[in-house]
Order: C-alpha cells, then structure tokens, then sequence
C-alpha cells in the first residue's frame, strides 16, 4: 500500500473513523479529501467550526504532509461560515495591498478570487512570492462553482523542485529574481484601456494601494519593503528582489519559490495571442504591467525558463469544485493556480500568517 494512503488512514483514525473518511481525487495523492460521516458535521455549521477549532493541530500535520486539503461536504454554505473558519488563524500582513491582480475584500479575512478575465488561465503560482512578505496559508471556498471549467489547479511544489536540474536552482539562486511591476495612473475616461481584459490586467495604483494620495502609496512601499519609481505618465512601477528558492519554515526543506515562470513575458506564460498583444500594445509604452529579471537586471531569455514550464505542467493537478469546498494550502509547498471558465463562479480566498 501507498505510503502516503497509509499515512491518510492513520489520519483519519486521528480525527474519528465514525467521525470522517480521509481520501484522494487524483492518483498524485493530492490534494488530501476530507469528507464527513457523521451527518452533524455536514448540517450543523457551529458544531463544524468547534469541531475544526478542536482539530487544528491534526491538520496542520496533515497540511504539512500533503500540502493540501479539501474538506468537502461539510457545513459550509456562507461566506460567514467561511469567516468563521478564517479566525482560526491570523490573518496575513497587510492583507492583499501590493498584490499583482485584481481582487476585492468581501467580508473581514475573506476576498474575492482574483478578477483576471474569465477566458485565461491563471497560471500556478505561490502567493505573493514576488514579495518580501507573503502568507504562509491559503484557504479557498466555493460558493458558487462555474457551470464549465474553472478548476483550481494545484502543484507540489517539492516535487517540481525536484524535477528542476540543480545547475538551473543554483543559477537563480546565486543571481536573485527581480520583480518589476507597473501600476498606471487612477482610471480616467482619458486612460482606461480600451481593451476590457487590460483593465484588470494593468491596475491603477489607487487600487492596489487603497489610497489616492501618492505620500500614502510611498509609505506603504516603504512599509512592504517595495522600491517605487513614479512615472512622467502617472503610473507607479515598484520593484523587489527575491531569491528563487525558500526554506520551508517547519519541514526545513528547500523549495522553489518564486513567481519567475508567472510575470516574465512570454508565450508559455501569457498565451500566444496575449503575448503578441502586451508586445505591440506596450512597445511605446515607458512600463510593462509585469517584468521579471535577473537581481542585478540582467533580462531572462525564454529559453533558460523553459524546463520550469516543464516541471510546473508535469506535476498539474486539476479538481472540479464543488459548491461548499474548502481548499486549505500550505502556500510554500503548494502553488496554485486556475482554468478558463464560463458562467459565475463565486471562489472566496483567506490569507493567513
């Protein structure tokens, strides 16, 4: 038997073999299934929320074993429910200011799923791994899950590590990443982007930073330890720099962690017609939405990128939502991503420390 099917059982008898059973989507073992047997568990949410608060350490042991865990059929039907499980944790620093795409807080610790355009994929990625301060947890939550595609795809990030040729992990490692990002001038009928898709893609810096005033947004640079350079056209491009790999804080495993593959611009990263159309549309322009380079500036040629690429698409897992899941991801260990859809979708996210 699996080792790790092994280890799911032990679990399971952890938390109460009359309780809930432990079990896999995918023959990759992740993420890690969670559903009730006991039917109070899936109709009566205030006994759930004791009876996870109760668990917390038993899944947080789970957590850094399998990376992920959907806990599905469970009394989880309201953004409140949800809110009630986010409390379990502290919330993430600073919240999504600075973030790359567009999303908005609903309630307390719980945002929206970020608005890229329904009809691009979002590509795998670690959450805020393009800064210096990053959340150690994510918590996903189906509301409303889309009538087609949408999944949430979801990658180990030690096995693509390993998969990665140590001479590329120690190259970037040795050269650091530097993330280079554009926030244009506070929307006006003069500057909004004709195209609808580049509104969300290319945000305006009131929204990022929650702020109109440009004294604010400079604290708040300072603050997130963000470099930022004003430019003659309004927009704001800050910078970081950031390693490429990252020790997991509780395993001790080194892990690759960074967002190299997602902002750097290229067809694997952006599609074929995206990327012609961010080329022409931009070539005039002082700034790209999203740039990414070697720590000392040097530019990254496709080419040297391509076996991550590889490595990312081979350990891919993909699972359809189901109206009430709850997906809880070890930030480090895990990247995360999601597909094209069509009709509503309603994915709520927690950040926690």
């Amino acid at each position: 038997m699996d080792q790790r099917v092994d280890l799911a059982r032990h679990f399971q008898e952890m938390l109460g073999n009359s309780l809930v059973q432990c079990g896999f989507l995918s023959p990759r073992r992740m993420p890690l299934v969670i559903t009730p047997v006991d039917s109070t568990l899936a109709e009566d949410s205030e006994l759930f929320a004791l009876w996870y608060r109760n668990h917390q350490n038993i899944f947080d042991s789970m957590l850094l074993e399998y990376g992920c865990l959907l806990f599905r059929g469970f009394a989880l039907r309201s953004t409140a429910d949800f809110q009630t499980i986010a409390h379990c944790y502290p919330e993430h620093a600073f919240g999504y200011i600075g973030g790359a795409t567009p999303r908005k807080n609903i309630d307390g610790k719980v945002y929206e799923s970020t608005r890229i355009p329904a009809t691009l994929k979002i590509g795998l990625h670690q959450e805020k791994a393009y800064m210096a301060h990053y959340p150690q947890k994510l918590a996903f939550f189906c509301r409303l899950p889309s009538e087609q595609g949408g999944e949430t795809v979801i990658c180990d990030m030690r096995a693509v590590t390993r998969r990665l040729q140590p001479e590329l992990i120690e190259r970037f490692r040795a050269a650091r990443i530097m993330y280079l990002r554009n926030f244009r001038a506070p929307t006006t009928p003069e500057n909004e982007p004709k195209n609808t898709n580049m509104r969300e893609y290319h945000r305006p810096w009131d929204e990022v930073f929650l702020s109109a005033d440009p004294r604010q947004v400079e604290q708040l640079c300072r603050d997130t330890q963000l470099d930022y350079e004003w430019l003659a056209d309004g927009s704001i491009t800050v910078s970081h720099i950031g390693g490429a790999t990252l020790t997991h804080p509780v395993s001790g495993e080194e892990v690759w962690f960074n967002q190299l593959s997602t902002q750097h611009n290229n067809a694997r990263s952006l599609g074929a017609s995206g990327y012609e159309y961010i080329r022409l549309a931009y070539r005039d322009k002082p700034a790209r939405p999203y740039d990414v380079r070697l720590g000392d500036g040097t530019p990254i040629a496709l080419e040297e990128i391509a076996p991550i690429y590889d490595a990312l698409e081979a350990e891919e897992v993909a699972f359809p939502w189901h109206s009430g899941d709850m997906l809880l991801i070890d930030n480090i260990a895990v990247a995360h991503g999601r597909n094209p859809f069509k009709g509503k979708r309603d994915i709520q996210v927690a950040l926690f420390d």
